[in-house]
């Protein structure tokens, strides 16, 4: 079954529910919360976002000057390319249940790393801050990444991502490494479940 649906940006989009919108990618929506594989279409929204996210999150954490520097006209270039990448990760995306607005995303991949102590990585969850704390994580991590062994990166500092994911049996492992951001990130890994 096929469906089309009108993107925030005003673009439209027809994809099959419950079945196939891109090589290897699995399309759905919960009642009430729209939750699917991001599109080409999105990357401007995304980036956008994505700066909004990072610049409301990360303040204090990564330098001012990397924060003031971010471009959503840049990052929607990345994203564009990374969305239609074959070695991209899964990119879902929550939408607002009112407005139909994107205001979160989760990626998950192959492990980036060499010495990585898992084949998964959990690569990004990001929402924004009106929707954190409502489950709208919990809910984007147990759909897409279950109980399967994986890694992350967090930024030192994030504490309340480091709970959060603590809360999903992630254990700091020692690991830490300095980001092109200007961060300090450290390493969390979940056993098999």
């Amino acid at each position: 079954m096929t469906t089309r649906i009108r993107l925030s940006n005003g673009k439209s989009v027809t994809f099959a529910v419950g079945g196939i919108l891109g090589p290897g990618a699995v399309a759905f929506v919960e009642e009430g919360r729209g939750l699917r594989l991001l599109v080409r279409a999105e990357a401007d929204e995304l980036a956008q976002l994505h700066v909004t996210i990072w610049r409301d999150t990360y303040t204090g954490l990564i330098p001012q000057e990397k924060l003031d520097g971010l471009d959503p006209v840049d990052g929607a270039k990345r994203w564009r390319a990374w969305l239609t990448s074959a070695e991209a990760p899964r990119v879902v995306g929550a939408f607002d249940r009112s407005s139909g607005a994107l205001v979160g995303w989760i990626c998950i991949g192959k492990a980036r790393d060499d010495d990585a102590p898992a084949d998964v990585e959990l690569q990004v969850l990001n929402l924004d801050t009106a929707h954190r704390g409502t489950g709208l994580a919990h809910e984007l991590m147990t759909r897409e990444l279950g109980d399967q062994e994986a890694y992350l990166w967090v930024v030192d500092g994030n504490e309340r991502a480091q709970a959060f994911y603590r809360k999903h049996g992630f254990e700091l492992d020692g690991v830490g490494k300095d980001d092109t951001s200007g961060s300090y990130d450290l390493r969390m890994v979940r056993p098999r479940g």
